[in-house]
């Protein structure tokens, strides 16, 4: 019976850390984005953790195991994740404000979140090993077992979390539910633990007196914003607020889209505009894929200026399109079409060729690399018409050290597409190349190069409403300088640092 307890203790904490691990990525993704930054910063954490408990624990087994102390080493890490809820908001909220930098914000954050739970939690599995090996000669294999089973016990709290739920619970309660997981996981040690009376009053008193407290902290600095839906889903952290008339959808913290809610298919935001800058180069196209959707403005748009344009939209998140459809006033319909799937794989599959392919799929966090590379490229290509052209948003500089992710980029589609043009959205306000802002890339198959004049005259043509307020501005953004591509890399399907030349 003993031994059976052993076993379940070891399961269980494995199962919670690593659940833990993965819930962490939600809580960072708010204010740090869901980057490769933040990945290793997790994983370094918790392996730190667990490196330091490891050793720990051999060393407090050595030291009169007891059942008592076992008990406490599962105790404490179940107290600390309960109220993890009631501290991370605040704390990332000033190390967000501090700003220590793209790299080492969610280092610090995992650090004071993460790494005190997974020390204590580490501890366990050799102090467990001390506890249940009979004999010197067993040792080894009691070791082996446990460990087996440990691991096990991670996988399933790994699966668990990330399969099932992270979409259906919400961040709160699985952090609640693994604290809860834990304290109650101690208690079924209690029985063979030869603790004092007074000493386990005392501690139901503290925890007692802890939780009043931290029950009466404010959750979430989003509670002082108009929030109207906050959801977690198998990839992101979506959160949808009113603001006057304006209605925003935003991923982790990247605002995605922005609805009028007095006209709800006027294009709010100034990039969305010049992602139609397509048009200009194929005034009759009639087959269009765009991947990514976010609230649905641009192929809303579209769908009443285009009334004959065929739109197949791909986002990858079933959740984004259900909350455009129920937030945003985005319908199917005969000629737009809703597809929840990956990007590349629905265009590798799709048996059409399309005229225009929008890529509005980069966000300024993180980008899908498998989106990016010349393999891409060379896909979209083949499924492109004739004169078919690429149009793809990124947010980037377009010169200096800011500017790598897009000339990588240009860099990648220069062998595959014959002519490529570059508009920096903000630049009709005076804005540097070397800031950050929209940058709009069009490549076409054409290899006849259009004049700047030529696509003013024919952006004038077409206006209804999609392009900027002044039409000159698509003069102003137009980019034909040189650019410098030699300190960036090709991006292939092997080699895609993108999260570096995001956030050089």
């Amino acid at each position: 019976m003993v031994s059976l307890l052993l076993y379940t203790v070891v399961f269980i904490s494995g199962g919670v850390l690593m659940g833990l691990e993965i819930v962490g990525s939600r809580v960072l993704a708010p204010y740090f984005g869901s980057s490769i930054f933040v990945w290793g910063s997790l994983i370094s954490v918790v392996m730190m953790a667990l490196s330091a408990g490891y050793y720990w624990g051999g060393w407090l087994s050595a030291r009169e195991p007891s059942y008592g102390r076992l008990l406490m080493l599962l105790m404490i890490p179940g107290i600390m994740i309960y109220f993890l809820p009631y501290v991370y908001t605040p704390v990332n909220e000033w190390i967000a404000a501090k700003d220590f930098g793209i790299r080492l914000n969610p280092l610090i954050a995992c650090s004071i979140y993460f790494l005190p739970p997974g020390v204590f939690i580490g501890t366990i599995s050799p102090y467990v090993i001390r506890l249940a090996a009979t004999t010197l000669n067993s040792v080894g294999s009691t070791a082996g077992t446990l460990y087996a089973v440990s691991t096990f016990g991670s996988i399933c709290g790994t699966l668990l979390t990330s399969f099932y739920l992270i979409p259906v619970a919400g961040v709160t309660n699985i952090i609640h539910g693994l604290g809860i997981t834990l304290v109650c996981l101690s208690l079924l040690v209690l029985p063979l633990a030869r603790l004092r009376p007074m000493a386990v009053g005392r501690a139901v008193t503290a925890l007692s007196l802890i939780g009043s407290i931290a029950a009466s902290w404010p959750t979430a600095a989003w509670a002082r914003l108009r929030t109207i839906l906050e959801k977690d889903t198998f990839y992101h952290r979506i959160r949808v607020e009113e603001d006057g008339d304006a209605r925003h959808i935003y991923f982790d913290r990247t605002l995605q889209s922005s609805m009028n809610l007095k006209d709800p298919t006027a294009l709010r935001l100034v990039y969305s505009r010049y992602t139609s800058l397509g048009f200009t180069f194929r005034p009759d196209a009639k087959k269009m894929l765009i991947i990514g959707l976010g609230g649905g403005s641009i192929p809303k748009k579209l769908e009443k200026e285009f009334p004959n344009l065929e739109m197949d939209v791909v986002e990858i998140d079933p959740e984004v399109i259900k909350i455009a459809k129920e937030h945003f006033n985005v319908k199917e319909s005969k000629n737009l079409r809703l597809h929840a799937q990956d990007g590349r794989l629905f265009l590798a599959r799709s048996p059409h060729q399309y005229d225009i392919i929008l890529m509005d799929a980069y966000y300024s966090d993180a980008m899908p690399f498998h989106l990016a590379t010349k393999e891409f490229f060379q896909l979209a290509h083949k499924k492109l018409a004739p004169n078919g052209i690429i149009v793809a948003n990124l947010i980037s500089a377009v010169t200096g050290r800011s500017g790598k992710i897009a000339r990588s980029i240009i860099k990648t589609k220069r062998p595959i597409f014959p002519q490529v043009y570059v508009f920096a959205a903000r630049r009709p306000d005076n804005v540097s190349l070397e800031t950050v802002q929209n940058v709009i890339l069009v490549a076409t198959k054409d290899k006849q190069r259009v004049d700047i004049r030529e696509i003013v005259k024919r952006a004038a043509a077409l206006d209804r409403g999609l392009f900027p307020a002044t039409i000159q501005d698509l003069a102003v953004a137009y980019y034909d300088g040189p650019l410098n591509e030699g300190d960036v890399p090709m991006l292939t399907d092997d080699y895609a640092p993108t999260d570096n030349l995001l956030h050089p």
